[in-house]
């Protein structure tokens, strides 16, 4: 189970039980699935209920906790790739995920985000959170 959304008790009945990385998905499963339909990696950034998903699906049915990502960020999520913060519902960009020390880090987030100002930013996250809308409204698989 994802460590957010674990059974009641599903996460503290383990106590003893180490927290594992979650499933990897993903082109060469080079990601980890961050939520039942979200994939993210460092190479290719994050996926939204596509074909690269449909692994994630699996860690639902697993009882010991897993936990995807680096380090802590906003929105009670981990970092999933260069500036993208993913908790199992959705993603959002934060600045805290910038390793502004990595050559390749840098040159992935101008490939993958075209370094984010804060308008493109802006326009990111409010597609990444209309297409959550519209996949919870409709209430089937979306592919975008």
């Amino acid at each position: 189970c994802y460590i957010q959304n674990c059974p009641r008790g599903g996460k503290r009945a383990f106590p003893d039980t180490e927290i594992r990385q979650c499933i990897p998905c993903g082109p060469g499963k080079k990601g980890n699935c961050f939520g039942p339909s979200i994939c993210c990696g460092e190479e290719f950034g994050c996926y939204f209920g596509t074909p690269e998903t449909l692994r994630c699906l699996e860690e639902n049915y697993l009882s010991s906790p897993c936990e995807a990502g680096g380090k802590p960020c906003s929105a009670g999520g981990r970092c999933a790739a260069s500036g993208i913060c993913c908790n199992d519902e959705s993603c959002t960009t934060d600045a805290a995920c910038v390793d502004e020390n990595s050559d390749r880090s840098r040159m992935l987030s101008e490939r993958n985000l075209t370094v984010l100002d804060s308008s493109a930013g802006d326009l990111l996250l409010k597609l990444m959170h209309m297409a959550n809308a519209n996949r919870q409204q409709q209430g089937k698989q979306q592919f975008y």
